[in-house]
């Protein structure tokens, strides 16, 4: 198999389930599993993937996410008789089937099931306890303009698995813009900012985010990683957001 990589949750779920050996190249924003994947070529961004260069390849499959790459890339390797495989989890429990079928196309079914049933066990072990204590929540990917996420999403349900409630939840638009003011009046008990997209940080962020939602908001600021990256990492996040619900949620 020769196989070439357009998401980097979906390259680090592949190298976890056997696959580094199949892999044709990925993109400059692949950086994990991290060692790992230094010798593998690098085919441009996600959203500017050189689709000569994939062609030049000739892989067996390319493997793509929805949200992540642009449909006209996805076309445009399909019109020249390329497979592309692609997938968008929007819940958390979508996740080990998307993960069996990646071990299905790469011909590492067992290792993939494998991963697939830990994640099940972990969601089986979470509906089993106790409803955790809700909070409200606005989870914020981008300012200038201020940018949050609904229901709709796989960090909205992932953080919901800890009882969070978003604010912004029956919002139409998957990343609907808002400004903070929309977050305090529906009395979100938390504002949490993540790494990524944009890369918050309470160091670089702190002062003016303390002016745009007013001083002793109640925030928490996470690494986006665990929270939007789907695959090898969902037990990462699994263990995030119960980590956020016990103790990261700071005044």
């Amino acid at each position: 198999m020769r196989v070439v990589s357009l998401c980097p949750s979906i390259t680090e779920t592949l190298v976890a389930i056997g696959g580094l050996p199949s892999l044709a190249a990925v993109t400059r924003y692949c950086t994990r599993p991290k060692g790992l994947l230094w010798s593998v070529p690098r085919i441009g961004g996600t959203k500017t993937p050189d689709v000569a260069r994939i062609l030049d390849l000739k892989p067996d499959v390319v493997f793509a996410n929805a949200e992540e790459n642009r449909q006209e890339d996805v076309e445009a390797l399909r019109a020249a008789g390329v497979d592309v495989d692609v997938t968008l989890p929007r819940r958390v429990a979508e996740v080990p089937s998307a993960i069996r079928k990646w071990g299905e196309r790469l011909g590492t079914a067992g290792e993939a099931d494998a991963l697939a049933v830990r994640i099940e066990s972990r969601l089986e072990e979470i509906a089993s306890e106790p409803a955790p204590a809700p909070f409200r929540y606005a989870y914020w990917i981008w300012k200038d303009p201020w940018m949050t996420v609904s229901d709709d999403t796989y960090v909205a349900d992932l953080i919901r698995l800890a009882g969070g409630i978003n604010v912004f939840g029956d919002e139409t638009v998957r990343y609907p813009t808002a400004v903070p003011a929309d977050a305090l009046a529906r009395r979100a008990d938390v504002q949490v900012f993540p790494s990524e997209p944009y890369p918050f940080s309470e160091e670089r962020h702190g002062a003016a985010i303390a002016r745009a939602f007013g001083p002793g908001i109640r925030k928490a600021f996470v690494d986006g990683d665990d929270y939007c990256w789907h695959g090898a990492r969902t037990l990462d996040g699994i263990k995030a957001v119960r980590t956020l619900m016990n103790s990261g949620i700071q005044a």
